[in-house]
């Protein structure tokens, strides 16, 4: 009888609790990416990854989604799309956002020089706003994100009417521009301090570094996207960002820019979406947001 009435009130305190439950909301869209590799061009003698992307959605279903395009660094010789990236794709799925990180020419020899790099990551931007509806994605919110050599090209792709706009598109189609620590701003200055890196990108035609720079590339009276600089490091390299900025915002750019200085230069961009990361991820993830709306 005990052993009766003990069941009994088993029973009865878990039917009490069940219905007490709150129901699970099921989600209506997946939250994990499909990842997949798409060739966004091809050259013959070429490597075709040299010109491929790495493309993170969520379905194939119409949809609206934002979409960030990451430019990878290593001084325009070296790097990959696959480099650095578990962060961020954790970031950007979190956010709902499409992710994709790109691939463009490296100068590994004499022939791949300025201004063949950004070519690439425009051809590639280019391919994102022809296909990426096919993907979910809405061609009208497309932003860039680039770290060291990739935050030069990203910036140069904000600002310069020889790329985009050679492909059909204003510079103002991008949403915003966020470039995440370099000294790229100014190439005139790296060239004539005879940089081997920068001469090794760019050559030695001064008439090309000034061509090649960002801030020679700003100018009253334009519309250009929105902005996002981090800055670190020596006072000099923050004084080439913060030439930038005030030069972005003398033209009347909307720029927003932080100090990352207590990371170094790998640590700056494995810091983006980093977990409990806040210096970096949340005004990234504010300025996202903002070029979105």
């Amino acid at each position: 009888m005990r052993y009766t009435c003990f069941l009994i009130g088993i029973l009865s305190l878990f039917m009490a609790c069940k219905k007490k439950e709150t129901p699970v909301p099921i989600p209506t869209t997946p939250t994990t990416y499909t990842k997949t590799t798409i060739a966004y061009k091809s050259i013959n003698g070429v490597d075709a990854n040299l010109l491929s992307l790495d493309l993170y959605y969520y379905s194939q279903e119409p949809s609206n989604k934002p979409i960030v395009v990451y430019v990878h660094g290593g001084a325009w010789q070296v790097g990959d799309k696959a480099n650095q990236i578990t962060n961020k794709v954790n970031l950007f799925n979190s956010l709902g956002y499409i992710f994709v990180s790109i691939n463009y020419r490296l100068s590994t020899n004499a022939s791949v020089k300025y201004p063949i790099h950004n070519i690439d990551v425009a051809d590639a931007v280019k391919w994102v706003y022809d296909n990426i509806g096919n993907y979910g994605g809405d061609k009208n919110k497309i932003a860039l994100l680039g770290h060291s050599a990739g935050a030069h090209l990203v910036s140069l792709t904000g600002t310069s009417n020889q790329f985009l706009p050679a492909l059909g598109l204003p510079v103002n189609t991008l949403k915003g521009v966020a470039s995440i620590d370099t000294e790229g701003y100014d190439v005139s200055i790296q060239g004539n301090e005879g940089e081997p890196v920068y001469l090794n990108a760019f050559g030695n035609n001064p008439t090309t570094w000034q061509e090649a720079s960002p801030i020679n590339n700003l100018f009253a009276g334009r519309a250009y996207p929105k902005f996002f600089v981090a800055k670190r490091g020596s006072q000099t390299r923050i004084g080439f960002a913060d030439s930038f900025i005030n030069k972005l915002s003398s033209v009347g750019v909307d720029v927003s820019q932080v100090s990352g200085s207590q990371y170094d230069h790998e640590g700056i961009n494995d810091a983006i979406g980093a977990p409990n990361e806040t210096v970096i991820t949340e005004p990234l993830k504010t300025f996202f947001a903002k070029c979105f709306q």
